[in-house]
């Protein structure tokens, strides 16, 4: 249960809290990114023993400013795991209404077929609709607009 933000909200029993990002990434094959850009540290990430063509998503809402100008969150991530493929997950909602099963519609943005199939099956249920685009851009800067 997140306390925090989502008190009462538990859980299932498949998901276990792991402190050590090592162990919890090890032989993982997909990646969710899902904290406050802010937050994002990639240095144990880059050494750790992650499954054959891992892929990444991002359901971060956000663009960061860097010297150079502006840049995706998404480019971030696949540049500090060494180009891994990286799509996004970006829709309307707020935490609150998918932790209580309300319906809610997603777009995931994504650069390969292959990993656009394979993040709509991972998150589309009846109360939760993923559609798909071959856009991990057009899709991300619409996620940071609605920020």
């Amino acid at each position: 249960e997140n306390v925090k933000y989502l008190k009462g909200k538990t859980f299932t029993n498949n998901v276990v809290a792991d402190p050590d990002i090592m162990s919890a990434v090890k032989g993982a094959t997909l990646l969710i990114f899902v904290t406050p850009h802010q937050f994002l540290k990639f240095d144990a990430l880059q050494t750790a023993e992650l499954g054959p063509d891992c892929k990444a998503i991002s359901l971060i809402k956000g663009i960061e400013f860097e010297e150079g100008g502006p840049r995706l969150i998404s480019g971030i991530i696949k540049d500090s795991m060494g180009g891994m493929d990286t799509s996004v997950l970006m829709g309307a909602n707020v935490a609150n209404e998918v932790a209580a099963d309300e319906f809610c519609e997603s777009t995931v943005g994504f650069a390969t077929e292959g990993a656009g199939a394979v993040w709509q099956k991972l998150f589309d249920c009846p109360t939760f609709r993923v559609g798909k685009i071959k856009d991990v851009a057009g899709g991300e800067l619409c996620g940071a607009v609605k920020k």
